[in-house]
């Protein structure tokens, strides 16, 4: 029994130290600044190698899994104009905070 409270607190310990860096989102744009959107639009183009059509398409892998929260924002179909018109609201001096 000692043994195993040895090896599973440096587990969680490193568990606890990875999750914060893991699941932080890229941080491009300013809200509110009026380059916002170019940027992060430019970003995902050239770091993460999506078009908008891309970007719209995973968005719709999330809407089709039945996340209640995408489902009500987009509906049943997710185009580039919506996949624009998130992008834009979130560079508004009031984001959508999750």
């Amino acid at each position: 029994m000692r043994i195993k409270s040895l090896v599973v607190l440096p587990m969680a310990v490193v568990g606890i130290l990875l999750v914060p860096g893991t699941t932080q989102a890229d941080t491009v744009g300013v809200p509110g600044t009026p380059s916002c959107f170019g940027e992060r639009v430019s970003h995902g183009s050239s770091e993460h190698q999506l078009t908008p059509r891309e970007r719209a398409n995973a968005l719709q892998e999330i809407v089709d899994s039945g996340d209640p929260l995408a489902v009500a924002f987009f509906g049943d179909t997710v185009t580039v104009g919506e996949f624009a018109k998130f992008v834009k609201l979130n560079c508004s001096d009031t984001p959508v905070v999750p």
